[in-house]
């Protein structure tokens, strides 16, 4: 079966389980305690922690709740940041690298408990995660730098020989890898929908369909302007993430949003899946092409995302090349067609980590930089803290440099231009 347009369906596989929620008619208040842009799982996560300390919060969405990244990425979930261990130490010094490295450990801890204590059907997996080495040097470095998490933070992490990984992974492309014990993954339409009803139901009021249109501050109270009118709020928290755009132009200027493309196999069933990746993991990689994949849920399928590009491209043409990365990967897939392909933003930030705080009057917590599934939600939770002005709001992220991309307003002109260079790079190391 191939991937013709007449059979593949361009909505993200995880919607067939969570639809996305009806347009709906919802009456704006003209007053709140806390206006909330962005209804994703740091908004949504935000909003909970803040209702139950007696804020009344209104969540405002663009599109439907959750129909941003939340509900069209991988679903997994781990305790890192797109920067390593030996990346930071070397940016930062060993000490604030260890406390960056306890900060996204904390943040695996808050979603899995999160998911545990609220009872949300999440499809949570703790399957743990491989991380695959596609050169020799890939596989060195990752080694040195597995070593020193185990000596430095006593991170549960097995370092894999080639033959190792063909055990997790009936593939011969890698020359090694990294076994993250303690990572996993969700269904992330599912766990987006369990925050939005826990929200709902401390008392948050929801507005899908409601983009914010501007944002100003008057006197003691700010002003959102929507398109169905205005919301007087005293207290405004940002997390648009990769989707941020003109009315919060202080944050756009700090955020690329990249696309990231996935494809959801055809029903293949559980023991050809489990002949592939018998252990159920989560599988990433080394390449500049940034491929992930996993298992479904349900095991019998597999969803593999990747840089099919930087910029917007076709989403059958994106399904092709993302099709053909799989068969590579696994040649006896030859015969395997897709059934879904979509694409999402991933937000970019120039230091490679996450920003949270307040800027020009209005708390944020943006740039989830392709690792936002445990990240954000539990960065969401500190940002509200942080307002409600508690001391355990403080993260490791609060002094990094939240810096305006130079001659950026918002407008990723150069995104081609990065698909180039990408893939220079994997042509320049045989990828």
């Amino acid at each position: 079966m191939g991937t013709t347009s007449g059979s593949l369906s361009h909505d993200p596989y995880w919607w067939d389980a969570a639809p996305l929620e009806s347009p709906a008619v919802i009456a704006l208040p003209k007053d709140c305690d806390v206006a909330i842009i962005g209804a994703g799982y740091t908004g949504l996560s935000a909003a909970l922690t803040l209702a139950r300390a007696g804020r009344s919060v209104v969540v405002l969405e663009a599109l439907a709740p959750g129909e941003g990244a939340s509900s069209r990425s991988g679903g997994m979930i781990g305790h890192g940041h797109r920067l390593s261990y030996t990346k930071l130490i070397e940016r930062f010094g060993p000490q604030k690298a260890m406390d960056l490295i306890r900060e996204g450990m904390s943040s695996l801890e808050f979603v899995t408990t999160l998911i545990a204590t609220e009872g949300i059907d999440a499809g949570l997996q703790m399957s743990g995660r491989v991380r695959g080495a596609w050169t020799e040097a890939d596989y060195a470095t990752m080694a040195r730098d597995a070593g020193a998490l185990q000596r430095d933070l006593g991170m549960a992490i097995d370092v894999l020989s080639k033959a190792d990984v063909r055990r997790e992974i009936a593939a011969d492309c890698y020359q090694g890898g990294l076994l993250f014990r303690a990572h996993g993954g969700v269904h992330p339409a599912l766990f987006h929908q369990g925050l939005l009803q826990r929200a709902r139901a401390a008392g948050v009021l929801v507005a899908g369909h409601t983009p914010v249109t501007a944002v100003r501050r008057e006197a003691n109270k700010f002003i959102v302007e929507t398109a169905r009118g205005a919301i007087d709020a005293t207290a405004v928290v940002v997390t648009t993430n990769g989707y941020t755009g003109r009315s919060t132009p202080v944050f756009a200027r700090r955020l690329v949003a990249i696309p990231s493309f996935m494809i959801a196999t055809e029903p293949l069933g559980q023991d050809r899946v489990r002949s592939l990746i018998p252990n159920g993991r989560m599988i990433v990689e080394t390449r500049e092409k940034h491929l992930y994949y996993r298992p479904s849920p349900d095991g019998t399928r597999i969803v593999l995302g990747g840089r099919a590009a930087l910029h917007p491209i076709p989403l059958d043409e994106a399904a092709g090349r993302l099709l053909k990365e799989l068969r590579a990967i696994f040649p006896t897939l030859g015969d395997t067609g897709v059934s879904h392909v979509w694409t999402g933003n991933v937000a970019m930030t120039r230091s490679d980590l996450p920003g949270i705080g307040q800027r020009e009057g209005l708390w944020f917590a943006l740039g989830c930089n392709g690792s936002g599934v445990a990240l954000m939600p539990y960065l969401g939770h500190k940002v509200a803290l942080k307002l409600l002005g508690r001391e355990e709001g403080r993260t490791a992220f609060d002094d990094i440099p939240f810096t305006a991309v130079p001659f950026y307003t918002g407008n990723a002109w150069f995104r081609p231009l990065m698909t180039w260079v990408f893939r220079a790079r994997d042509m320049l190391h045989g990828n």
